[in-house]
């Protein structure tokens, strides 16, 4: 893993772990014209560490996040990142299901407020940064954006987001070509900003996944500004259209814009509310865990990111991450019985247990039940990885 340096005291933004729709925070691509100028082709581009460095250097921002889907309704928010403190918040406009859920971070600590019933969770976290994982993941996006044509991902960002937020309910890691190849299309204005344009395209012909997919990425802070993609799965074509409008570099946000008071009357839901705590190992998750944490055979491409604990009132999970420089893995277990379907989608066996495997504009994912745990597999990788990945985890 490459290495960035960040300001002192940086505290992580922290999503939601436990969402067995593995809820990831999707790649930011950039370049930076203010150090580089713009232009035509990929030499316009800073490495990726001189990106990874200047997406750091901002202060925050301050945006209208536009979700746009050919196959759900739209969704509308106001976010807020404070990329130097390492807080977060998002507030959820439309549509009206959603229209006054806000989710915060401050410092270690995440509260989801469902403006519906009324109620809120607390996940508190530890050992995590995603802010430092995002910027890994521009330089990673960056560098192969330089190659313009020559390079090739595991898969193109998935949704659209820009870093470190992720929206509820949408799910990542989809694209089921091996290889998708990157190429840099110069820059165009977005939102009132100067945007690089990169698109991927399977280096093979796919009937299902991304079929293509372009992003456009600030070219001075490397928030991603758009992005545009086309899917088809079970032969069901769709698109969708991530976009940030009234953008504003540096709004002067403060520690009170990313603290969460309660409504009159809300309730803490503690039963939904959780612990988080990351590790570099397995090794370490071993030791402190209360059930067995599974030792998947996983592609050799794939290296362990991330191993995370997570302890509920009424439930425990373990998630391991694996990753590429383009591409994550997520394998889970839990407890918790009731947040995972496991009666739709195409039977699959998994050891001595009958699964689903499914799929969806934004998520691919195996899921089955072995000893009184639920275990799911998703990630950027084909339908026969995911099932070998599935069915190399015992069961404990």
């Amino acid at each position: 893993m490459r290495t960035v340096t960040a300001s002192a005291g940086r505290s992580p933004w922290r999503r939601r772990l436990l969402v067995l729709f593995v809820l990831v925070a999707v790649v930011s691509l950039a370049g930076c014209s203010l150090l580089f100028g713009s232009g035509d082709d990929s030499t316009s581009l800073p490495t990726g560490d001189q990106a990874a460095e200047q997406y750091l250097s901002m202060d925050g921002y301050e945006a209208t996040v536009h979700y746009e889907y050919s196959d759900q309704p739209d969704r509308r928010a106001l976010l807020q990142v404070d990329v130097d403190g390492g807080n977060s918040r998002i507030a959820w406009l439309a549509p009206v299901r959603l229209a006054g859920n806000v989710q915060t971070y401050n410092g270690s600590t995440t509260v989801r407020y469902n403006a519906t019933r009324n109620e809120y969770v607390s996940i508190s976290t530890s050992n995590i940064d995603n802010f430092e994982d995002g910027a890994e993941r521009i330089a990673d996006a960056v560098d192969a954006a330089r190659d313009d044509g020559t390079a090739t991902v595991d898969q193109p960002p998935s949704g659209g987001a820009p870093l470190p937020v992720v929206p509820e309910g949408n799910a990542a890691d989809a694209a089921t070509s091996d290889r998708y190849e990157v190429t840099y299309d110069g820059t165009e204005q977005v939102a009132g900003r100067e945007a690089h344009v990169i698109g991927y395209e399977p280096v093979e012909n796919v009937t299902d996944g991304v079929l293509e997919q372009t992003v456009w990425v600030d070219t001075e802070y490397f928030i991603t500004l758009k992005s545009h993609s086309v899917s088809r799965y079970d032969g069901d074509r769709s698109t969708f259209t991530f976009r940030l409008s009234n953008v504003s570099i540096a709004p002067g946000l403060s520690e009170r814009d990313f603290s969460f008071d309660p409504p009159a009357n809300a309730t803490l839901n503690a039963s939904d509310s959780y612990d988080v705590t990351g590790y570099d190992t397995r090794a370490q998750l071993v030791t402190v865990a209360a059930i067995g944490v599974p030792d998947p055979a996983v592609p050799e491409r794939f290296a362990l990111s991330r191993a995370t604990h997570i302890v509920g009132q009424n439930f425990t999970a373990i998630q391991l991450q694996y990753q590429t420089s383009s591409s994550r893995l997520f394998v889970t277990k839990t407890s918790e019985q009731t947040y995972t379907d496991l009666t739709e989608g195409e039977r699959v066996t998994i050891g001595n247990e009958t699964g689903r495997y499914r799929t969806s504009q934004t998520r691919a994912i195996v899921v089955w039940r072995c000893g009184g745990y639920v275990y799911t597999v998703t990630g950027g990788v084909e339908k026969g990885t995911l099932l070998d990945v599935a069915r190399s985890i015992e069961c404990s």
